[in-house]
């Protein structure tokens, strides 16, 4: 008997293509739970949300970011933290996938997010701002277990892969907490 793997979409709250939290998604993509598969959506090519835009269809690359997330069974979002807060070309992302212009693809959407900083607390301001966003959004944000990785860079190795066996740990028990979740939100549905 064979069972339907979960397709995971995630995104970076980073632009560059070295990110820390660029690297931690391609950690968790390459080392997913059983039954589980992440494919990475780059943020490049979305433009600055303007609902002039948008009034007659959303662009091509929105289209194409909303169509991922409507399409996936959970949305996983690794956010860098700037100036105490969510990048922006993550909150201009989120704002064009809740536009209720076209469609909302976010509302009912299982949600974890998580996120790494050279900073000690990780990225606890720009978590919250991102949860308060998928709040008004309507989604359904996995609470626990919190994943704020810090001091980032003595965890990578040069080429940026993830050295340090406690968040790897970490992060494959918080995969599996988001697969039981998407399991929880998707019983509440029927």
């Amino acid at each position: 008997m064979t069972t339907d793997k979960k397709n995971i979409l995630g995104i970076a709250g980073s632009l560059r293509q070295d990110s820390f939290n660029r690297n931690i998604l391609r950690e968790m993509a390459q080392h997913t739970p059983d039954g589980m598969d992440i494919s990475i959506f780059n943020l490049k090519h979305i433009p600055l949300f303007n609902a002039d835009l948008e009034e007659n269809g959303d662009p091509e690359a929105v289209e194409d970011f909303k169509d991922a997330v409507k399409e996936a069974d959970g949305f996983l979002i690794v956010t860098p933290e700037y100036s105490h807060g969510m990048p922006g070309v993550l909150k201009n992302a989120l704002d064009w996938a809740a536009s209720v212009t076209n469609i909302n693809v976010l509302d009912q959407k299982p949600v974890y997010v998580l996120g790494a900083s050279p900073a000690p607390l990780g990225t606890a301001f720009s978590q919250a701002q991102v949860k308060q966003t998928l709040a008004a959004a309507g989604s359904f944000v996995l609470q626990q277990p919190e994943l704020y990785i810090g001091k980032v860079p003595n965890k990578l190795d040069d080429a940026g892969n993830l050295q340090d066996e406690r968040t790897q740990t970490k992060l494959h028990e918080a995969l599996e907490a988001f697969d039981n979740w998407i399991d929880t939100m998707n019983r509440g549905k029927q």
